[in-house]
């Protein structure tokens, strides 16, 4: 008798990522920034899937079009966890959500580093959700009839799990610059 699938867990969240785990499935939703903190959290998360499946876990990164270019010590601190985690990591599925030529643009230039970068795990750079899923549950032989809703709804709640952008507070009126309209009159 096989187990049953378990809840997605969220780990860590900012303005611009939110993280969980479900089962061996390391799960990342960038929508915004992020920033080293927020790469050093996977480290946790890759512990817990590892527990889970020590013959190798999943990754699961998704990259909304709302996210950004990270900075130059996020992507350092970023090669030194993927240097930790790589060995432990059968899979590793990017999703570059979005249309146009930018967002096909980006998706080639990373499927192009990534066939340059020789590794032992299965990777693969797509577009939409499903398709990841897919490949991902195929590749690490997990059940596509128990693993695909609940990965996909894992990546929503992710989505909606992220906590929302610290806005300023709206400017009272008496604070207001005068507008133009004002200053003449």
């Amino acid at each position: 008798m096989s187990r049953a699938i378990g809840k997605l867990v969220i780990h860590h969240r900012s303005d611009g990522v939110a993280m969980g785990t479900l089962d061996a499935f390391f799960m990342m939703r960038c929508i915004g920034a992020v920033s080293p903190a927020d790469v050093l959290a996977t480290l946790k998360c890759g512990e817990i899937v590892k527990a889970c499946r020590p013959q190798g876990s999943a990754t699961i990164v998704a990259v909304d079009p709302t996210s950004t270019f990270p900075s130059e010590e996020t992507r350092r601190v970023a090669r030194e966890a993927t240097r930790q985690t790589n060995v432990q990591t059968s899979a590793l599925v990017v999703i570059l959500l979005g249309d146009g030529f930018w967002a096909s643009a980006i998706r080639g230039v990373l499927i192009t580093l990534t066939s340059l970068s020789p590794t032992e795990q299965a990777r693969k750079i797509v577009r939409q959700e499903a398709e990841g899923i897919d490949w991902i549950v195929d590749i690490i032989g997990e059940s596509p009839q128990k693993y695909r809703s609940a990965l996909l709804l894992a990546l929503a709640e992710l989505k909606s799990g992220a906590l929302p952008s610290k806005s300023k507070p709206p400017v009272a009126p008496s604070k207001l610059p005068p507008s133009s309209k004002r200053q003449a009159e």
